[in-house]
């Protein structure tokens, strides 16, 4: 789609922060355009900044009070809505939606001259899907999905490419109507940094870590949805069943009272347990972990597997997420756990039978 004649070319990356992963992924894909054509013009631009505010406020905290409180909710709409008979009944509504409001978006699109669009959501690729449809936008757009299932509110029949994560994605996009010659089985991005090599041992004293204990990092995600701090302390609690096998690596995001919490009971646990905020230095946690507890979202899965990181899901969000879990423990490469009972179960097992854990690093890998 592009040449190698950069010094024209204007890449704009669309996303959206419902969650942290699709502008992780923007990121990703900037990072490597820049160093594919370093005379071009790459930016990432949230789409939600050209909506009305209260719009802009209430997207992610919409989504966040549905898998909290009402979670089968979420799921019925999820399904509902991936079905022919749902998405072809809501797709109108939600079109005429989302041009309704991002009218101030597309006055600024047009005076921006892409070259080519990428969308990491489905929120700005519907938007640009109706402008190519309307005759308003030439640029290729290129819709890149973030999870390991294809949802129907990924669908751009105007979209010149449709980047997936696997084979059984493109035969699903393939049954929703997408040509065959547009997909491309390429997988999720994720920055450069979860696929460099690293000096173990400098991070290991980097973060304080003890060099026989193993260490287990325990993410929260963008912002904390679920049993977190019940599964944080279901793994200290192991450390009176096997004294010095674990460590601690505990990142709360953006939740910052239990983040305050966590660091309370940092200082009162046996087991050592260093707590994090926000970091921008996830890839270097990952290399310096022997296994990771997460939620399955399609962004922290990728990174993990990008870092051959075996994983415990804990806390599946119904939809997408399961959808995303169920890949990577049908792959081998990780555990889905339900209950923080489960979560340290199943940690506990990891590193009760070696070659248990030496196959979900291989699967990861």
């Amino acid at each position: 789609m592009l040449s190698d004649q950069a010094a024209t070319i204007r890449i704009l990356i669309l996303y959206v922060t419902a969650g942290a992963g699709h502008r992780r992924a923007a990121q990703a894909l900037a990072q490597a355009a820049s160093a594919r054509y370093p005379q071009a013009d790459v930016s990432c631009v949230n789409l939600l900044d050209y909506t009305p505010q209260w719009f802009r406020h209430g997207y992610g905290w919409t989504y966040l009070m549905l898998v909290r409180h009402v979670s089968w909710l979420w799921n019925a709409s999820y399904h509902f809505l991936d079905s022919g008979f749902g998405y072809r009944v809501i797709q109108p509504l939600r079109r005429a939606w989302n041009l309704l409001m991002t009218q101030h978006f597309m006055p600024w699109l047009r005076g921006q001259q892409p070259s080519i669009i990428l969308a990491t959501h489905f929120f700005p690729a519907d938007v640009c899907s109706a402008a190519k449809q309307r005759g308003e936008l030439s640029a290729p757009l290129v819709v890149v999905v973030t999870d390991w299932h294809p949802h129907r509110f990924w669908l751009s029949p105007q979209a010149e490419a449709v980047v997936v994560a696997t084979q059984e994605s493109a035969v699903a996009c393939e049954r929703f109507g997408i040509a065959r010659e547009r997909l491309h089985v390429v997988g999720i991005p994720v920055g450069q940094a979860f696929g460099a090599s690293v000096n173990r041992a400098a991070l290991q004293e980097r973060f304080h870590l003890h060099p026989t204990r193993r260490t287990v990092l325990v993410a929260s995600g963008g912002t904390t949805v679920g049993q977190f701090e019940r599964v944080v302390e279901s793994l200290v609690a192991l450390e009176w069943v096997r004294p010095g096998l674990l460590q601690l690596l505990v990142v709360c995001g953006e939740d910052e009272q239990t983040r305050r919490r966590l660091m309370e009971r940092a200082q009162r646990s046996a087991m050592p347990m260093s707590v994090f905020g926000f970091v921008d230095y996830m890839a270097d946690l990952m290399a310096v972990s022997d296994l990771m507890v997460a939620k399955a979202g399609g962004l922290t899965v990728s990174e993990a597997l990008g870092r051959g990181l075996p994983l415990v899901c804990y806390h599946v969000i119904p939809g997408q997420e399961h959808m995303n879990a169920l890949y990577v423990a049908q792959g081998g490469a990780a555990i889905i756990a339900r209950t923080p009972h489960e979560v340290a179960a199943a940690v506990q097992r990891c590193f009760s039978e070696p070659s248990f854990l030496t196959s979900m690093q291989a699967a990861a890998k």
